[in-house]
């Protein structure tokens, strides 16, 4: 899968990317509100008047990080999801052409296998691996399999056969790509906790765990 890896290392490097800018602005409201509350009991003035005015600049401070955070708690995400979709366009394109039914991808000798009717589920599972990097030979080892059911009775040959199937025509990448746009947009927090920021750092924070393993083996 290692042919495909650099779109699911895109995908993590902007999550992460939109995780920080997103922390950074929540952090920046933080401070702001933190100056306010201080601000309330601080007494170390040398005129009442300085004191007011430190309180009222940090009200303006603390209006003007609302107003950042607001946008940009929003923006953040949509900027990212706009890349997760880039990303997924250039994956999916990518997969396609790499996939594609070709002539010269045909072995004869694989071929005259399939047509004489001596390979039972286990072969057809290793002729599989055999072809793993041929597109071409999986999707006619898929055909045959299913020609294979139709004439199948037996319950246990049948299950085989349906492994070998499902085998042929899984689409990997794609679907190991689904499940990282997925666990992307849940842990946006956007979604299932409606952007609240709490639930947008704890969520955010879990993208590692959830994802690790998946981009290790893209």
């Amino acid at each position: 899968m290692s042919f495909y890896k650099v779109y699911a290392v895109q995908l993590d490097h902007a999550f992460k990317e939109a995780r920080t800018k997103y922390t950074e602005a929540y952090e920046a409201l933080r401070a702001a509100e933190k100056r306010v509350e201080d601000a309330k009991h601080e007494t170390d003035f040398y005129y009442k008047g300085d004191a007011d005015l430190w309180r009222e600049e940090c009200a303006a401070k603390l209006k003007r990080a609302q107003n950042v955070f607001a946008h940009a708690g929003v923006e953040i995400w949509e900027d990212f999801d706009k890349q997760v979709k880039e990303i997924g366009k250039n994956l999916e394109s990518t997969h396609a052409k790499a996939n594609l039914a070709t002539p010269e991808d045909i072995d004869q000798n694989g071929l005259e296998l399939l047509k004489s009717g001596i390979l039972n589920a286990h072969d057809l599972w290793a002729l599989l691996d055999q072809y793993e990097d041929s597109p071409t030979m999986q999707r006619l080892i898929a055909q045959h399999v299913e020609k294979l059911l139709k004439d199948t009775k037996d319950t246990q040959t049948r299950r085989e056969l349906i492994a070998v199937r499902q085998k042929a025509v899984a689409n990997d990448i794609m679907d190991a790509w689904k499940n990282l746009e997925d666990t992307a947009r849940i842990c946006t927090g956007q979604a299932h906790g409606k952007g609240e920021p709490r639930y947008v750092l704890s969520i955010s924070s879990q993208w590692e765990k959830l994802t690790e393993n998946t981009i290790k083996n893209f």
